[in-house]
C-alpha cells in the first residue's frame, strides 16, 4: 500500500517537473519567436515612410515620363499650329494679292468711268476747217518726216503761242503761223524774201496749201504724209499736249539750242530732229 503511494507521488512529482519544463520551454520558444519577429517587422512608421519613399519614386517617375510625353505632345501640337500658320500666312498673302489686284482694277475701272463721265459732260472741242488746214500744213513743212510725237509738238508750239500773253498780238492759229510783224518772220517755210522783204508768195508753205485745198499731190508719199500730219493736227486740236504749255519756240539746231537753254537755265526738250523750248 506504502509501496503503491511512493509510486503515485513520483510519478506525479515527474508530472509536475515535465510539465514546468514544457512551460519553461514554450515560454522560451514564445519569447525567440517575439524576438524574430520583433527584429524582422519593420516599424509602422518606418514602413509608412517606405512605402512613402517608393511612391515617391514611384510618382517621380510616372511624373517624368507624364511630363516628356507631355513635352513631346506640345511639340507636336506647336509644330502642326506653326505648319498651320505658315500655310495660313501663305493663304492670306495670296488672299490680300488677290484683293490687291481685284482693288486696283476696280479703282481704274472706276475711274476710267468716272473720267469718261467727265469728259462727256463737257463740251467738245470744236475748230473749224481753216484752222485743221493751216495746222496742218504747217505740221506738213516743219515736221512732216518726223514722227507723230514731233508732229504735234509743232501744232503745240502754235497753239501754245495763241494763248501766251508773251505773243499777245496773235490770237488766231493763223495770225501765229503768219506772224511776222513785231519780231520778223517766225516760221521758214512761210516766208521767203523778195526785194529786200519778207513775202508769202513762192514760200513752201503756200504750195503746201494749194496742195491741201486741190486735193493734188505730185506724189503718193506726199498725200500720205499731209493725213499723217492731219491726224496729228486733229489730235492737237481736241487736246493733246506732248510738251510744256510754256514751250513757244523751235529749231532744228539742236546743240546750239541745247547750249543756250543749259547756259540761260531754260527747260527744253528734243523730239526727233527738233529742240524745244
Amino acid at each position: 500500500m506504502k509501496f503503491k503511494k511512493l509510486v503515485l507521488m513520483g510519478l506525479l512529482c515527474c508530472t509536475v517537473f515535465a510539465s514546468r519544463g514544457i512551460l519553461v520551454l514554450a515560454a522560451e520558444a514564445n519569447a525567440d519567436a517575439d524576438a524574430v519577429k520583433s527584429e524582422s517587422t519593420v516599424p509602422e512608421n518606418e514602413a509608412d515612410e517606405t512605402r512613402d519613399f517608393e511612391g515617391d519614386i514611384t510618382t517621380k517617375e510616372d511624373s517624368n515620363e507624364g511630363t516628356k510625353a507631355e513635352e513631346e505632345k506640345e511639340e507636336e501640337e506647336s509644330a502642326n499650329i506653326y505648319a498651320l500658320n505658315e500655310q495660313d500666312k501663305k493663304d492670306l498673302s495670296e488672299e490680300m494679292a488677290n484683293f490687291e489686284s481685284l482693288l486696283k482694277t476696280s479703282i481704274s475701272t472706276s475711274l476710267t468711268a468716272t473720267i469718261e463721265n467727265e469728259q462727256a459732260k463737257l463740251p467738245a472741242p470744236s475748230y473749224t476747217k481753216d484752222e485743221l488746214m493751216y495746222l496742218s500744213c504747217i505740221i506738213y513743212c516743219e515736221a512732216g518726216s518726223q514722227s507723230k510725237k514731233g508732229k504735234i509738238a509743232v501744232a503745240n508750239v502754235i497753239m501754245n503761242r495763241v494763248d501766251s500773253k508773251i505773243f499777245d498780238h496773235v490770237t488766231t492759229i493763223k495770225e501765229a503761223i503768219y506772224d511776222c510783224d513785231r519780231w520778223g518772220r517766225q516760221f521758214s517755210p512761210v516766208y521767203v524774201k523778195s526785194n529786200g522783204k519778207w513775202t508769202t508768195k513762192g514760200s513752201n508753205y503756200e504750195k503746201v496749201l494749194s496742195m491741201y485745198k486741190s486735193g493734188k499731190y505730185p506724189a503718193k508719199w506726199q498725200k500720205e504724209q499731209m493725213q499723217d500730219c492731219i491726224a496729228a493736227a486733229k489730235e492737237a486740236l481736241t487736246g493733246k499736249k506732248v510738251i510744256d504749255s510754256a514751250y513757244l519756240y523751235f529749231n532744228m539746231g539742236v546743240s546750239s539750242g541745247k547750249a543756250k537753254c543749259q547756259k540761260s537755265g531754260k527747260p527744253y526738250t528734243i523730239i526727233d530732229s527738233h529742240i524745244f523750248y
